[in-house]
């Protein structure tokens, strides 16, 4: 009697571990089946540039409810407020330092724009100044810089101070011989490149703006599509907003999902 109580709950016991096994592989399956569905094809990361001089479309930011980057150029009237205002309204949200590098045509520089002829003193106090002047950021980009992106010294100088503060570089590339990722590498800092540029063009009217913004989000999907990630930059100018906050369901729809900066960052 005792023997047939035994084998019986032994019977019991190797169905309860056979279904145990069975459900644990059926979630199994379908963790994995619903992972597949929901992993996006690639990622994009949108960075806006060029905030500070006024106060104009930053609720166009809050608005588009996805994770951007703002890069804010540093000691301007509206500078501080940009990056208050960002931080407050959105969480997804992070902000970069617009740090103003020589350009090789010199026009429309900033005020303490660091040029390749000043030394390593003079190019100190302006970066710690400008890094001090906006705090809470999480990298640094270049604004303008076509002289001084080409300059090894210039910029082992000014990756020096940002990998000793945690910050990455975000290489805007506004020239084709920059050495930002060769010193990147020798100074062993977090960096990125820009992909696309999205509204740098010589057309002025808006209906033609407006389609060029479209062709080169087009341009970034693709590129993000095969390569499994693109960084755009564009301006804040309104319908480069625009364009963004309308472009996004599309790029979703594609299997892309938006990013902040920071998530691209090696």
């Amino acid at each position: 009697m005792n023997s047939g109580v035994e084998t019986g709950n032994r019977m019991n016991k190797k169905l309860m571990i056979a279904a145990f096994i069975v459900i644990t592989l059926a979630g199994a399956a379908l963790f994995i089946s619903i992972d597949r569905k929901t992993r996006p094809k690639a990622v994009i990361a949108f960075v806006i540039d060029d905030w500070g001089y006024n106060m104009k479309y930053i609720d166009l930011v809050s608005q588009i409810d996805r994770p951007l980057t703002i890069s804010i150029l540093p000691n301007l009237r509206y500078s501080n407020y940009i990056a208050r205002m960002v931080k407050e309204n959105n969480s997804l949200d992070d902000i970069i330092l617009h740090l103003p590098l020589e350009s090789k045509s010199g026009r429309a520089a900033e005020r303490n724009t660091i040029l390749s002829s000043m030394d390593k003193g003079q190019i100190l106090s302006i970066l710690r100044d400008d890094i001090d002047s906006l705090p809470g950021i999480v990298g640094v980009s270049n604004h303008q810089g076509s002289k001084a992106t080409e300059d090894k010294r210039v910029m082992r100088i000014v990756f020096g101070e940002l990998k000793n503060r945690g910050l990455f570089f975000l290489d805007s590339l506004t020239t084709p011989n920059s050495v930002c990722s060769e010193v990147a590498r020798a100074v062993d800092l977090r960096y990125t490149v820009r992909d696309v540029f999205l509204d740098i063009t010589d057309k002025t009217d808006l209906e033609d703006l407006e389609g060029y913004i479209r062709q080169q989000i087009d341009r970034l999907s693709k590129v993000a599509l095969t390569e499994g990630m693109a960084i755009g930059v564009g301006h804040n100018i309104k319908i480069t907003l625009i364009v963004i906050k309308d472009s996004i369901p599309r790029l979703e729809r594609e299997g892309i999902k938006i990013v902040p900066l920071k998530e691209l960052v090696k």
